[in-house]
C-alpha cells in the first residue's frame, strides 16, 4: 500500500487539515470498512477503484463524494486496485468553499457534482492527469484558493474556539461554554448551525463518542468505565445506549470486531 499526506497552503490551513493519497490492491474479493462518526469532513476522489459508499440516508456513491459531519456509521465497500485522493477539512472548514447550506451535508454523502457542479469535472480531470502526489496536492491547493469565499470567514476565531472547547471537554454544559466565551447560548447555537450544520450539543456528543471508542479500543479492562464517566456518561447503561446510537453496535460488539479487523477508521 502507498500512502502520502501533505499539509495545505498556509492560507488554507485554518480550514483544511490535510490532503492524502492512498493506493492499494484489495484483490478480487470485496472488502468493507466502517467509518465511525468523528467530526471530520472528507472530500474524496476515487481515481481508480470500484467503490460503494452508503449510510442509512445516502444512495450509493461511486466516483467522487463529499462526506459531511456524520452522526451514524458510514460503510464503504471496494475491491481491486484503488487510487484515492482526499481533502480533510476541519469540523468547520467546509463552509467558505460551499455553495449550498452546510447543514445539507450533515450525515450525508453527496456526489461532488451536486456540491461543486461543473468545477468538479475540471478538478477531477486535472488530478487524474497528475503524475505525482506533489502535483495532485498542488492542484488541490490552487483549486481551493480560487474558491475560498473571503466574505465567509469572519467567524473563524469563534468557530475555532468552539470546536476546541467542545473537543477538549465534550461533557461541559453548553450554557457554561457560552458564558465562558462571552456570547449568548443562542448566538453560539446559531454559529454552529450556520458554519458547521449541527448544534453544539450534537457536536459535543460526536466528539465524546470519538473519545469513547478510542478509549474502548485501547483499554485492557472492559469493566473500566472511569474514563467514560469522566466524559459525561451517567452510567454504563447510558454509555451503551449512546455508543449504539452512533455506531450501530454495542461497545462489546465494537471491541470484538475492531480487535479482529483493521477496517475500523
Amino acid at each position: 500500500m502507498f500512502y502520502q499526506s501533505s499539509k495545505p497552503n498556509p492560507v488554507l490551513a485554518p480550514w483544511v487539515d490535510s490532503y492524502w493519497q492512498v493506493q492499494l490492491d484489495a484483490g478480487p474479493t470485496p472488502k468493507s470498512e466502517t467509518i465511525l462518526p468523528n467530526g471530520k469532513i472528507e472530500m474524496i476522489f476515487a481515481l481508480h477503484g470500484d467503490y460503494t459508499v452508503v449510510n442509512r440516508q445516502t444512495n450509493k456513491i461511486h466516483q467522487a463524494w463529499l462526506s459531511g459531519i456524520q452522526h451514524e456509521p458510514l460503510h464503504i465497500s471496494y475491491k481491486g486496485k484503488s487510487n484515492l485522493i482526499g481533502i480533510r477539512f476541519h469540523t468547520y472548514g467546509l463552509f467558505p468553499f460551499l455553495r449550498i447550506p452546510v447543514n445539507e451535508t450533515v450525515n450525508a454523502v453527496e456526489p461532488l457534482t451536486d456540491v461543486i457542479g461543473k468545477l468538479y469535472e475540471q478538478l477531477y480531470e486535472s488530478i487524474s492527469q497528475a503524475t505525482s502526489s506533489v502535483e495532485v496536492f498542488s492542484i488541490i491547493n490552487l483549486f481551493l484558493l480560487r474558491n475560498l469565499d473571503h466574505d465567509k470567514v469572519k467567524q473563524l476565531k469563534l468557530m475555532e474556539e468552539i470546536t476546541r472547547q467542545l473537543n477538549l471537554r465534550p461533557e461541559q454544559p453548553i450554557s457554561q461554554l457560552a458564558d465562558r466565551m462571552g456570547v449568548s447560548q443562542r448566538h453560539l447555537g446559531r454559529v454552529c448551525h450556520d458554519y458547521m450544520g449541527v448544534t453544539p450539543k450534537l457536536l459535543a456528543r460526536i466528539f465524546r463518542f470519538e473519545k469513547s471508542f478510542s478509549h474502548l479500543y485501547s483499554q485492557k479492562e472492559e469493566e473500566d468505565f472511569k474514563a467514560l464517566i469522566d466524559l459525561g456518561f451517567y452510567d454504563q447503561s447510558h454509555f451503551i445506549k449512546e455508543f449504539k446510537r452512533f455506531s450501530g453496535m454495542t461497545p462489546a460488539e465494537y471491541k470484538k470486531r475492531a480487535v479482529e479487523s483493521n477496517n475500523f477508521l
